[in-house]
């Protein structure tokens, strides 16, 4: 009889713990979807690239994740750009990982001057 109530009690246990995982895991998709952020696995599919291959830029530094959960990293959608822009470098012109993630450097430095310029501009136009 003791060992049958025992059983009963690792059972109903075992059903929790398996309802809080379920209920954590609900949570954590609703909240990646209200944030707009992908698993690896859906990074990969939106770039139609396999996911070893994201893991491997990932790895190297090319793509950051936007946070790490348990389960695996979180992306922003912007990721899937960067991935394309990635590949683009490294089938079509031939380019080695340093050189990409150099390039991809380097761009974001002329982007966010390009964005400053326009501010200054913008403030210029307000004293004229």
């Amino acid at each position: 009889m003791l060992a049958h109530l025992q059983s009963g009690r690792n059972d109903a246990r075992a059903l929790e713990s398996r309802c809080a995982m379920v209920n954590g895991t609900q949570a954590l998709v609703l909240w990646r979807t209200a944030n707009s952020l992908l698993t690896l696995q859906d990074l990969a599919e939106a770039a139609a690239l396999h996911p070893k291959r994201v893991e491997k830029f990932l790895d190297f530094g090319l793509i950051e994740p936007l946070a790490k959960t348990r389960s695996g990293p979180l992306f922003s959608a912007s990721s899937v750009e960067r991935l394309r822009r990635i590949v683009r470098l490294r089938r079509d012109l031939g380019v080695n990982m340093a050189g990409i993630a150099v390039i991809l450097d380097m761009r974001e430095r002329i982007l966010n001057l390009q964005a400053e310029l326009g501010r200054v501009r913008g403030r210029l136009d307000l004293l004229t």
